[in-house]
């Protein structure tokens, strides 16, 4: 109905002479409908294709996604805020063997609670026993911070409890280059889970960096997304399967945390950069 009322309305075979009018307007009613029908797809079922193969094309490559995470650098990292790692180009880490100490203010949500044991209880597993993780709730507020121990409290001024901002922080102790030897972190009231476990368990207990949440197809893979519209701390509510991946590869290699990137590079962990060329044997 919608093509008769086109050709009958418009003057498409108004200069063709007789038959040839005809078949003229014959043709492109044909055409007309081959080209709006034939296909089967509406406008929204192929643009929802065309969104599926980016999405496949971008998907992230493992080593991309160690290099974001554990380096601070390579094609994943946040395009407009900086990647947030503790020490960028270095793993920074608690040395092999260390039981990390997680001390929680009993002011702390129960659902946090419950959430940061259940991520920092996949550590043992996912590094092949090199770091593990303990909590104790303490009823203090402003925790002291021993040797590798993470502190976590909620408070109601963040930059009065000595943070840059109210929106809270992650205070690093370092042993060495790029060796953990603590993380303090602070957190203002109404803090989400994941917003505690992005910076108690991926921050201030694994030395994690940011990942950009656009290029690993949405926030929800992995604990450490932000990128665009994604705060830190809004990506996925704990430890996701490309994480772990992440932490198996890296733990797996015979790196320890202080590594730099071109021992990375050397172990095969990362790709080369654009313009970087490798080093002779």
């Amino acid at each position: 109905m919608i093509v008769g009322m086109w050709l009958n309305g418009g003057n498409v075979g108004a200069s063709l002479p007789g038959d040839l009018g005809r078949r003229g307007l014959a043709g492109v009613a044909a055409l007309f409908f081959l080209t709006g029908c034939g296909s089967g797809q509406s406008p929204t079922e192929a643009a929802r294709l065309a969104e599926s193969r980016r999405l496949e094309a971008e998907q992230a490559k493992a080593p991309d996604v160690v290099d974001s995470l554990y380096l601070g650098s390579g094609p994943l990292i946040p395009r407009d805020s900086p990647p947030d790692c503790p020490l960028q180009g270095f793993w920074s880490g608690y040395p092999r063997g260390t039981v990390v100490l997680m001390r929680v203010s009993s002011r702390v949500p129960g659902s946090v609670q419950a959430g940061l044991a259940e991520a920092a209880g996949a550590l043992a597993g996912a590094t092949g026993g090199a770091l593990a993780v303990n909590i104790q709730v303490t009823p203090e507020v402003d925790l002291p911070l021993g040797v590798n121990e993470v502190t976590v409290a909620e408070v109601a001024s963040p930059r009065a409890a000595g943070c840059p901002s109210d929106a809270g922080c992650v205070q690093y102790r370092f042993a060495g280059r790029g060796l953990l030897m603590g993380a303090r972190v602070v957190e203002p009231r109404g803090r989400s889970v994941g917003g505690y476990v992005h910076d108690a368990v991926g921050h201030g207990v694994l030395g994690l960096c940011h990942i950009d949440a656009r290029l690993i197809g949405g926030p929800e893979n992995s604990l450490m997304s932000t990128g665009g519209d994604v705060p830190p701390g809004a990506g996925a509510p704990s430890l996701t399967g490309l994480d772990l991946e992440a932490i198996r590869s890296v733990y797996a290699s015979g790196l320890s945390p202080g590594a730099a990137r071109s021992s990375f590079l050397a172990a095969r962990l990362v790709n080369l950069q654009a313009g970087q060329l490798p080093r002779r044997p």
